[in-house]
């Protein structure tokens, strides 16, 4: 179309040429006069023809510029949809996934003496993020590896009434660094940076809450100082001192081995660096409807806690159809015979319910009561309670939290205020 219009305008100019030569020749005034006349009309026709062609160039190129921005952001929206693709292995038969949470909240505490509140990362299940592989190979066996870094800032169990904010040291520590080779006759063994056997088995719970409330209490706002009303001081005694769990030796440099599962029943096995030693019994069944989890655990931590010859740790949860759940954990430390003391030992119970409210959602109740004998000293008791709610939005990947937990300490030559804390907030995984 627009070859045609420059055709015409040349073929315009062309004419106009002509007749200006045409009215030269003949000499005539008049017929000059006329052809000029002429000439100038017909120059303001493709002058007028010339800007017309200019606008719709300039349109054009507009609309272009507008198809550009519709196709980058489309492509843009794309590269959003399929980001998980942007995960994978340069070899095309490893699945490679990425994931991780945040969990963030507002946390409360008061010691009897002073009140603050903080902005924290909640410690009893702290933020992070993770690559997982696995390729399954001809021969039944798979072969797996996970990268897990803690990225942490202002943990809830590092807070108190001196350090308010960065109180994290580290924010950025390393939490897997793993790979395994599973086959279902034999087992599996791992090797690396990963939980060691009886790492969680005094922490079995089926409850829904334990995002906000279980039995590692020190984690809520463990490092809340004590205040002591006969000398009026607050004291350098924090509240994970008196609490533990004993749940085994924790993630370790490690090798171990986990057996298949009969009937729901499997054990394992772990050598760690720091010549620890540790072993585990795990069972885990459906009950029509009635869910059985459980555990038992025994460490010797040799160079990772030279003070402890043995510890013992176990937990059990049961979860019937109708919501109602029942958790309960124990478990003790025997010292070294260098030390001269009374051995710790924990206890701690839950009752919970879970329901829906509506689809896609659960909502989860808890109470819970421990007791923590003798970890910081002999003859200390330290009691703890709480109450707890849980609301976890599937689609979405969230759980809303809240919970209030009371902390109490009984000590030869002290009176404690007893630490009241609160904290509520959300863990959205991805």
């Amino acid at each position: 179309m627009r070859v045609k219009r420059y055709a015409r305008i040349a073929a315009g100019t062309v004419l106009a040429v002509c007749l200006a030569s045409q009215a030269y020749a003949s000499g005539s005034p008049m017929a000059d006069n006329n052809m000029l006349q002429e000439l100038k009309r017909m120059l303001e026709q493709q002058q007028a023809q010339i800007d017309r062609q200019a606008a719709e160039i300039q349109a054009l190129k507009e609309q272009l510029k507008g198809n550009d921005e519709k196709i980058a952001g489309k492509a843009d929206k794309q590269d959003l949809d399929g980001a998980d693709k942007l995960v994978s292995s340069s070899f095309t038969d490893v699945n490679v996934s990425l994931y991780g949470h945040i969990n963030r909240a507002l946390l409360y505490g008061n010691n009897g003496d002073s009140s603050n509140w903080y902005s924290v990362d909640n410690t009893n299940s702290q933020t992070r993020l993770g690559l997982k592989a696995a390729v399954d190979t001809t021969s039944g066996w798979q072969v797996g590896g996970r990268i897990e870094y803690g990225i942490v800032s202002n943990g809830s169990s590092d807070v108190n009434q001196e350090q308010t904010y960065n109180a994290t040291d580290d924010n950025f520590k390393l939490r897997w660094a793993d790979l395994s080779f599973k086959e279902s006759n034999f087992g599996k063994i791992s090797l690396g940076k990963g939980s060691s056997a009886t790492d969680g088995s005094a922490e079995y719970d089926l409850s829904g809450t334990s995002i906000a409330a279980y039995n590692s209490i020190g984690d809520m706002a463990g490092s809340m100082l004590w205040y002591d009303n006969d000398t009026n001081t607050r004291t350098t005694i924090r509240i994970k001192d008196v609490y533990s769990n004993f749940d085994g030796l924790g993630r370790t440099d490690r090798i171990r081995y986990d057996t298949p599962s009969l009937a729901g029943l499997s054990a394992a096995f772990s050598a760690s660096s720091g010549h620890a030693f540790d072993g585990a019994l795990i069972y885990s069944r459906d009950y029509g409807g009635t869910k059985v989890a459980t555990a038992i655990g025994i460490a010797n931590p040799g160079n990772l806690n030279r003070s402890t010859d043995v510890q013992y740790s176990g937990s059990a949860s049961v979860l019937l159809a109708s919501g109602l759940n029942f958790s309960f954990s124990a478990g003790s430390r025997e010292l070294d015979d260098d030390i001269v003391r009374d051995n710790p030992f924990s206890w701690w119970g839950k009752l919970g319910y879970k329901t829906k409210f509506y689809d896609g959602t659960t909502t989860a109740f808890s109470v819970d009561y421990g007791q923590t004998e003798n970890l910081r000293a002999d003859d200390d008791t330290a009691k703890s309670f709480s109450v707890a709610a849980v609301h976890n939005v599937a689609d979405w990947g969230t759980e809303f939290y809240m919970i209030y937990r009371n902390h109490q300490l009984d000590a030869d030559g002290y009176d404690f205020d007893s630490i009241d804390t609160f904290m509520a907030g959300a863990r959205v995984k991805f």
